[in-house]
């Protein structure tokens, strides 16, 4: 097992993210934390295994089965590695990292699929890494991930050592609309040659519409997230930091069958949550099911936003 990147050491805490927008109060690292702290639980309603993201829809994959599109995605990324090109040698592993991991469900199946691989996730919310540990054990790969309790834009691993990374609706949590920090630590880690792959939404223009304007920032405060990247400034971004080959792909299209499973589900976790605390939410458990609800109507507005996946490699 490689030990390059075990964390036997105590990382830097994570630093605050400000707003891109002034009319607003910033949403901050700790805010980030509070709201995935509070709402952890509430995410194994939409997938048992913690798949915190959209899914992937394929032909032969049922759109009406959510977990399948959700583990379909995880292997998206995997795909896009393309760490097939480049095979390990005899008796040794490549190490990954999931830049903003979740409960590292993503991990898990990249693992669980290929034996060759180590993974690190990186998270500055404990309760993510108490609940990935849970499942990793019962998926029989806890030997083969570590998870590490930092802020992804300043991790403290060492440099040009991992064979891959990623940030699956990740990287819209770090700050301004090129998540330039974000980018700076990726290309650190990456040895020369490996790739980076980013899915998240995109903003398409630097102002967009009134209209879908106001749902992103009511979408952005809803999920503790301080902006969206906005595409263009995001590529340019890893440009400056010595990516090249970076491609944008939309995968508007297949994440839709798994976003239209939002209003059905949301709106009954809504009622069956209601009904156990007695009409009373906290705040980051209503902002929570606001954003649900502001995701899909964000997905409408075609010219101001777009899902979609970024690939880059690191330059020699």
């Amino acid at each position: 097992m490689p030990t390059v990147f075990q964390p036997d050491f105590r990382l830097p805490s994570a630093t605050p993210h400000a707003s891109a927008h002034s009319g607003s109060a910033p949403v901050t690292a700790e805010d980030t934390q509070d709201y995935f702290t509070e709402v952890a639980v509430d995410y194994s309603a939409w997938s048992p295994s913690y798949n915190m993201h959209f899914g992937f829809w394929r032909a032969g994959l049922n759109p009406l089965r959510r977990e399948g599109m959700l583990v379909e995605m995880n292997r998206a990324i995997g795909r896009a590695l393309r760490l097939d090109d480049s095979p390990p040698a005899a008796g040794t592993r490549r190490c990954v990292i999931d830049m903003g991991c979740g409960a590292g469900a993503t991990a898990r199946t990249l693992v669980g699929d290929d034996a060759s691989l180590y993974a690190v996730t990186v998270t500055n919310v404990p309760v993510q890494n108490r609940i990935a540990a849970r499942l990793d054990a019962a998926a029989g790969v806890a030997d083969r991930v570590a998870h590490i309790e930092a802020d992804y834009t300043c991790t403290g691993l060492p440099a040009a050592q991992a064979d891959g990374a990623w940030a699956l609706e990740s990287a819209c949590y770090a700050e301004g609309t090129a998540k330039a920090d974000f980018v700076r630590e990726a290309a650190r880690l990456l040895k020369p040659g490996a790739r980076l792959v980013v899915i998240d939404g995109f903003l398409l223009r630097k102002n967009p519409g009134r209209i879908a304007g106001w749902l992103h920032r009511l979408w952005a405060d809803s999920w503790a997230v301080p902006t969206l990247a906005t595409r263009d400034d995001f590529t340019a971004a890893l440009g400056d930091h010595g990516f090249e080959d970076i491609e944008f792909k939309s995968l508007r299209w297949r994440v839709a069958p798994s976003a239209l499973h939002i209003p059905l589900l949301a709106t009954r976790f809504t009622l069956s949550e209601l009904w156990k605390a007695r009409g009373r939410l906290s705040p980051w458990r209503r902002k929570h099911i606001v954003a649900s609800y502001c995701a899909l109507a964000l997905g409408m507005f075609w010219r101001d936003f777009d899902y979609g996946m970024v690939t880059a490699t690191r330059s020699n």
